[in-house]
């Protein structure tokens, strides 16, 4: 059926900008009238029907846009509306007859019926009758060179020309989050009108996400760069970032660390062994587990006593980390971050 559409795919930033797209033209050509939203979660048929079944208002097309797919029960579909009526009787469906089936069957060629659901429960019998009726576009996420080439044609629509590392640098600092790339995107062709985007751009106006400040601090961390680490977290701290935050993820590294060293030395060694003894996430366990391996029992006792200490007098006062008063806590969080350095045997 084409008339009959559906909308779905993890890459919700996509996905929602194909819908304001799709509404938008269809109220510039057929009118704001002719363009109908329903939240699937409670239609009844009856209720779809009456929105659906009859042709559009002095127009080509009309566009009914539903939110979820309706569970659209079996023991009652609807009959063919009456002449000269404007809803439709129902009666019980004939046993084996599918609710969605029998209800989308009552579409007015004319009108145009859009279900956008990301993630549909593909159990359902509704969702698997739509599933085979419906012109399907999936919306999957973009990663790798898809994603690149996605950014530089922001870029190009936003009427900015960039160096050629500036779209990877973005995703390093950003992560893969499209829409949270959009935005900053959007930032930086403001900011450089006239001129290509640089990598200096990218350091001076992108604040990283809290995920990927998470793992740019663990990759560097995990590889025994703590030099650079300290560095890493004045730039985080330069560019907004509190360093109460930064201690917290901090400490939820150092405690992965342990728990990952620990499995280490009682002899587990693969990736999804440590995740399922420690609870340490796929990414993280991956991160550190060279470190993990190369530290000695001593160095890593050292850290954790370290970190313990320094924590306990942040709590107890003895070290000031309040939002006015944070140098002793910025000085306080190089140290720690130091002692990596001690941990990395070459």
């Amino acid at each position: 059926m084409e008339n009959i559409v559906l909308f779905t795919g993890e890459n919700n930033f996509t996905l929602l900008e194909e819908l304001s797209r799709w509404m938008h033209e269809f109220k510039e050509r057929h009118g704001e009238e002719n363009l109908t939203r329903l939240s699937g979660a409670a239609l009844t048929p009856s209720a779809f029907l009456n929105e659906v079944a009859s042709a559009p208002f002095i127009a080509e097309r009309r566009l009914v846009v539903v939110d979820d797919i309706p569970s659209f029960s079996t023991e009652e579909s609807p009959a063919a509306p009456r002449q000269g009526s404007g809803s439709p009787s129902r009666h019980k469906a004939s046993k084996g007859v599918p609710g969605m089936c029998a209800v989308l069957s009552h579409v007015h060629p004319q009108v145009v019926v859009l279900f956008v659901a990301p993630k549909p429960d593909r159990r359902l019998s509704s969702t698997k009758e739509l599933l085979e009726l419906a012109t399907v576009k999936t919306f999957p996420p973009l990663s790798g060179e898809a994603l690149l080439r996605w950014i530089q044609e922001a870029f190009r629509a936003a009427g900015a020309q960039t160096e050629s590392a500036v779209p990877a640098l973005l995703i390093e600092q950003v992560g893969e989050d499209q829409r949270k790339l959009s935005q900053e995107i959007k930032k930086l062709s403001l900011f450089a009108t006239g001129r290509p985007i640089t990598g200096s751009d990218i350091d001076a106006l992108v604040f990283p996400s809290a995920e990927q400040t998470v793992w740019n601090l663990l990759d560097l961390l995990g590889d025994g760069r703590a030099e650079e680490a300290v560095l890493y977290c004045h730039r985080l701290l330069k560019a907004g970032e509190s360093a109460q935050g930064i201690w917290t993820i901090f400490l939820w590294i150092v405690t992965s660390l342990v728990s990952v060293a620990s499995a280490v030395s009682e002899g587990t060694t693969s990736i999804q062994g440590i995740m399922q003894a420690t609870g340490v996430k796929f990414g993280a366990a991956r991160a550190l587990l060279p470190l993990a391996r190369s530290c000695r029992k001593e160095q890593l006792r050292e850290l954790l006593l370290r970190v313990t200490d320094a924590d306990i007098s942040l709590k107890t006062g003895a070290w000031k980390a309040g939002a006015d008063s944070e140098e002793e806590l910025f000085a306080l969080l190089d140290r720690c971050l130091l002692s990596f350095s001690g941990t990395k045997r070459s």
